[in-house]
């Protein structure tokens, strides 16, 4: 346990785990129990209220379809995590419960076949003539319900005895990030945007949760990263996934569908991310679930200010403007401040259309719970800014919220006090570049 560290700091949890993956499970189940505890009680409840299933159900799905095709490294990771758990005094949860739960987006949205998948987030990913020194900024902001969400604060750096070490945003005793906002010592930056509306699902294909993981850890280029997320696709978690190469200052756009993936890049330009399928054949024969004509949805409006953004302050995006850009509240729709479901920094609990592309009725809690931004600089120290709370630096405060909208009284036993804390900078622990590629690459 020597090797391991955790700290709190802003609002974020940081956690260091290192070595083989039984030894790197045990640290994250040991240090992190609590929490991971806490996490999967929200979560159960959550799904059971929202997808009329009980958590009984999610361990079976996850036995039957991931369990089986997790390769023997994350197998060995996650029965790690358990161990730790146990050890910890938390003996409630076996390898299927810590494998369901990390695999609870896909089953809840993708594979059952009733429910909407969800779009979540807002980002970009800019390089060449769209920055001022040519390299690579990335930003962007996570996107989900504020009862569970604000479990989602781990700081997840790891240093594992084989592949990329990589830094990332992740649930207490998740395994990947699922935000998703990624750097690897192999100088990739990756971000993504889920496809709101994504009709589509493999349950012979690999579990996305594995598959991200796997090419942050040993993806080495754009191609590669596109690679192993391509290989067994099962449709879970569909995204837009935004990658930058800061080796080589080229940027991507991987358009994860499942029938019909797409891979866009350049050396000059950005892409942005909002939930809108890019790919009009992705939006006809895959995205049915979101109409794509209803210009004043949350997608559409935030995709429209991406595009005016990014013209505004073309040549001279960086850090600092990144930052300001996560926290806008101009509704394009409507072409006025009006923080809602339509602005960039989103705040559905205010808007009285609610966000029907995800089915959250009219002033659901839930939104921008946070910000991340790198660059090209940054990324190649495994350094980043993140913000956790609104990046407006408005708190969303439970009490007066449920006495306003007691319709969401059903949350009240886990919705609490959302604050806004400091822009605060995270760098993998004791990290070098140089002494991190000697050791990947011995002579």
């Amino acid at each position: 346990m020597e090797k391991a560290d955790t700290y709190p700091k802003n609002g974020w949890i940081y956690f260091y785990a290192e070595g083989k993956p039984f030894e790197r499970g045990f640290q994250n189940g040991y240090l992190l129990a609590e929490h991971i505890d806490e996490t999967i009680e929200i979560i159960s409840y959550y799904l059971e209220k929202t997808t009329e299933k009980k958590w009984d159900f999610y361990r079976n799905a996850a036995e039957k379809m991931f369990w089986p095709v997790l390769e023997r490294e994350y197998q060995e990771e996650i029965k790690g995590i358990v161990s730790g758990l146990t050890r910890a005094g938390v003996i409630k949860y076996d390898h299927i419960d810590i494998t369901a739960y990390n695999g609870w987006i896909e089953l809840a949205w993708y594979y059952l076949p009733h429910t909407k998948a969800h779009g979540s987030c807002s980002a970009f990913i800019a390089a060449g003539n769209a920055t001022p020194d040519g390299r690579i900024v990335a930003a962007h902001n996570l996107w989900y319900d504020y009862m569970f969400c604000r479990k989602w604060n781990v700081i997840l750096d790891v240093n594992p005895d084989k592949g990329n070490r990589f830094i990332t945003q992740a649930f207490p005793g998740w395994i990947f990030g699922g935000t998703d906002f990624w750097i690897n010592s192999a100088g990739l930056v990756v971000v993504e945007t889920t496809i709101s509306g994504f009709e589509g699902f493999d349950p012979e294909g690999i579990p996305e949760f594995q598959r991200i993981r796997k090419a942050l850890q040993y993806a080495y280029s754009i191609d590669s990263f596109a690679e192993i997320m391509l290989k067994g696709n099962n449709g879970g978690y569909a995204n837009d996934w935004l990658i930058g190469d800061i080796k080589t200052n080229e940027i991507a756009r991987l358009e994860l569908a499942l029938k019909n993936p797409q891979l866009e890049r350049t050396f000059d330009g950005y892409f942005t991310g909002s939930n809108v399928a890019q790919d009009p054949t992705v939006r006809r024969e895959e995205a049915g679930g979101m109409d794509y004509t209803k210009m004043s949805s949350s997608p559409h409006a935030r995709w429209a200010r991406w595009q005016q953004l990014m013209r505004e302050h073309y040549g001279k995006i960086d850090r600092n403007i990144a930052r300001r850009l996560l926290a806008d509240h101009h509704d394009s729709f409507q072409q006025a401040y009006n923080p809602g479901s339509r602005t960039l920094c989103g705040h559905v609990e205010y808007d009285p259309d609610g966000l029907p592309e995800w089915d959250w009725p009219p002033f659901y809690p839930g939104g921008a719970i946070d910000a991340k931004v790198t660059d090209s600089e940054w990324a190649s120290q495994m350094k980043f800014f993140a913000k956790f709370g609104h990046s407006c630096d408005i708190p969303f405060l439970a009490e007066p919220f449920l006495k306003a909208h007691p319709q969401y009284e059903w949350q009240k036993p886990y919705l609490i006090d959302l604050p806004s804390y400091p822009w605060t900078i995270f760098q993998a622990k004791n990290y070098s570049a140089m002494l991190n590629m000697i050791k990947k690459n011995p002579p």
